[in-house]
């Protein structure tokens, strides 16, 4: 009877190989499904080890390793794409050589794109400079030679490099993933960059938090937080202005001036380049939030701020190392 049994199996087997064999082949993902796909786990990925810590980060790869499997036989069986052309951003100045990361790690150079969807990389050269409109609001800016892949509307991950953000008063959300972390502002300006060993967050203005793989830490205005390795993290008193600061000014968004008073003008230039205002007297002051000015200016904050205060009579001296704009009566 057993053998019987055994015998039945088999044929079912056999039965069902035969009709296997009649089957037509499943057609191959195509190479476009199968980087979206890959771009999708990635985002997946990134959201699952945000919040973990390096004791937990095996587990968190073996869940993610499972839903890559998941989504590459969903893939393949049902050929149906994934979405990653959702707009993150749109390009406010582009500087120097700037490329997008395209198929089999090739650079490409961005030539007429004008705005950035989840999904892709961008790479900046040596000379280079990025200044983008974030869709959530703020600017976020790339400084040369960095590398950034723009995972979804609410989070990028830099590889290497610096990045900036102003959220500009915007209840914007916006994390940076990085090898040593996961940084989050708080209403903010700030500066994050990845070096060989070390993550480093300056703060101009705000609050910003660090989900590190070793320690959480929230960093305070003119503050740098360096996080190395497993040591705990070191905090400096830093200055809001500066040559750190002064590529960021290169990439500041275009101002339109239409409508705003100088007062107004000045705070944005402030602003962009990390300093204070000061007011030479009362009456000065009072200029400035009288005088109307129109047109558009450059972009370059420094520049602008000479062509707007010739447009409202008033003149300015640049105190270097107090970080303050002193303006006066022309």
């Amino acid at each position: 009877m057993s053998n019987k049994g055994e015998n039945a199996i088999f044929e079912s087997e056999k039965s069902f190989e035969d009709l296997m064999g009649h089957a037509s082949p499943r057609p191959a993902p195509s190479t476009a499904d199968t980087e979206k796909a890959r771009t999708a786990v990635r985002a997946e990925w990134l959201a699952v080890t945000s919040k973990r810590k390096r004791q937990r980060w095996f587990v968190s790869f073996a869940a993610a390793a499972s839903v890559l499997l998941a989504i590459a036989m969903v893939v393949s069986l049902t050929n149906v794409s994934v979405d990653s052309t959702v707009q993150v951003a749109s390009i406010d100045k582009s500087i120097g050589s700037i490329y997008v990361l395209g198929e089999q790690s090739r650079l490409q150079a961005t030539g007429d794109l004008a705005s950035i969807s989840a999904g892709q990389t961008i790479v900046t050269g040596g000379d280079s400079g990025l200044g983008l409109a974030w869709a959530g609001g703020g600017s976020l800016r790339l400084d040369a030679d960095s590398r950034v892949t723009f995972v979804s509307a609410t989070l990028i991950e830099l590889e290497t490099g610096r990045v900036y953000f102003d959220s500009m008063n915007v209840n914007t959300a916006l994390q940076i993933q990085t090898e040593y972390g996961v940084v989050q502002h708080l209403g903010t300006q700030y500066m994050t960059a990845v070096g060989a060993e070390s993550l480093a967050i300056s703060v101009r203005e705000g609050r910003v938090s660090v989900d590190g793989l070793y320690f959480d830490e929230v960093a305070e205005a003119r503050r740098q937080l360096t996080l190395t390795g497993s040591a705990r993290p070191q905090v400096l008193a830093i200055k809001p202005y500066g040559d750190d600061w002064a590529w960021i000014e290169a990439a500041a968004p275009l101002i339109s001036s239409d409508g705003k008073s100088a007062y107004e003008f000045l705070h944005w230039v402030a602003r962009e380049i990390g300093f204070e205002i000061e007011f030479d007297s009362p009456l000065v002051e009072a200029i400035a939030r009288k005088a109307e000015l129109s047109g558009e200016f450059d972009r370059q904050p420094r520049v602008a701020l000479r062509q707007g205060l010739l447009a409202a009579d008033l003149d300015y001296v640049l105190e270097i190392e107090k970080g303050v704009i002193h303006i006066v009566e022309r």
